[in-house]
């Protein structure tokens, strides 16, 4: 534990002398960019420095309907096979339980891939020529389907419902797609291809989505809005819940709890509320509070996905820093931090993470390196 000490102290130190330097006008900019960096990652340290406190001394609790903690332990040589992707953004799961994966080919998110307002600056590019969907065997991790080619500019998000239905978001496009298993063609596409907006039909850089065993579901949006927005099955707006986000990057639906929970990245926390799928009097509406965090949501660190399965919440955070990028195990109820967990050779940059059907198996992709690690929930 003094290890984790000494580093949050040298990271408090580093910052507070970060100041002095930004006199100098042409470090300026960087050192605001460093400091805003350091804050992000500091509550992260913090949090993970109280985890290895006795929980006598934390006072945390865990809700009763937690009967056992699943942590996650890693599986060793899987996938069977060398994925040849590109940066892989997402991660779900299908009817079967075999993990689908989403890449961008050859494409990269960089500072020449939008203009000031939100525009895609490389559309003459045209689509990734790639297959960018894969999925391969939950077994052996070998390669099962893979589709997806001249479809997508700069897909981001990915979700497989209970049907079977795959859906995409892509940040470049600003659209949401629905796919009904077995088709390459969309049933349903909403948003204006290559139009960022703020209004009722348009997104801006779209996350993730998530789906209701009804086929209402729930769209993050995302990189400029800060917004969920809520849909029935045929794409009808219902309902949109505004908070005060920075960076809706990823979304997670618990129906059985009526609990639907985002990952603000760029606040670093993970707030969590109601989905309002329950109907008749005196049910908690879309957008409520759900948990003792509130709207307020919880300080975790610079966190990139939720999943959930049950009473319990995975995570996955992204860092600044070489080896401090991590998954952790949350309660649902009180956002309390359950586990700590990391393949062996630690993560780089996480993006994603899904829960197998029966909660036996948790899958994280990242984009650097490109590369799936599946972990066994024991």
């Amino acid at each position: 534990m003094e290890r984790y000490a000494n580093v949050v102290v040298a990271m408090i130190a580093l910052l507070c002398c970060l100041q002095p330097f930004s006199e100098a006008k042409s470090l300026k900019t960087q050192l605001e960019i460093d400091e805003r960096q350091l804050l992000n990652v500091l509550p992260s340290w913090l949090e993970r420095l109280r985890n290895n406190l006795p929980s006598s001394l934390t006072g945390r609790s865990v809700s009763p309907d937690v009967k056992s903690i699943r942590k996650p332990a890693e599986v060793l040589n899987w996938p069977s096979i060398e994925l040849d992707v590109g940066q892989i953004t997402g991660v779900a799961v299908d009817e079967k339980s075999n993990p689908v994966i989403l890449h961008r080919g050859n494409v990269k998110w960089d500072g020449g891939s939008f203009n000031s307002a939100g525009h895609y600056a490389k559309v003459e590019d045209g689509p990734i020529k790639n297959d960018t969907i894969v999925t391969l065997d939950a077994a052996t991790g070998s390669l099962v389907d893979h589709w997806g080619s001249n479809l997508f500019y700069m897909p981001h998000g990915l979700e497989v419902d209970a049907e079977g239905n795959t859906w995409v978001t892509d940040v470049a496009l600003h659209q949401v797609f629905k796919f009904p298993k077995g088709s390459r063609v969309p049933s349903l596409t909403l948003g204006e291809a290559f139009v960022p907006g703020s209004d009722e039909k348009h997104f801006c850089k779209p996350t993730d989505v998530a789906v209701s065993s009804s086929g209402i579901f729930f769209v993050s949006d995302g990189y400029c809005n800060k917004r969920i927005m809520k849909f029935d099955p045929t794409g009808r707006l219902l309902d949109v819940y505004t908070g005060a986000f920075n960076i809706v990057h990823s979304v997670t639906l618990m129906e059985e709890k009526d609990a639907l929970c985002v990952a603000d990245r760029e606040h670093s926390r993970i707030v969590c509320i109601h989905a309002g799928l329950k109907q008749g009097p005196g049910q908690p509406t879309f957008g409520s509070p759900y948990g003792s965090a509130g709207h307020k949501g919880k300080n975790v660190g610079r966190v990139f996905a939720v999943a959930a399965k049950g009473q319990q919440l995975y995570a996955v955070f992204g860092s600044i820093f070489l080896g401090m990028s991590d998954g952790k195990t949350f309660d649902l109820d009180s956002l309390n931090t359950l586990s700590r967990w990391t393949p062996s050779n630690g993560f780089g940059s996480p993006h994603d993470v899904a829960v197998s059907r029966d909660g036996e198996a948790l899958y994280v992709v990242q984009i650097g390196p490109n590369s799936i690690h599946k972990f066994a929930l024991e």
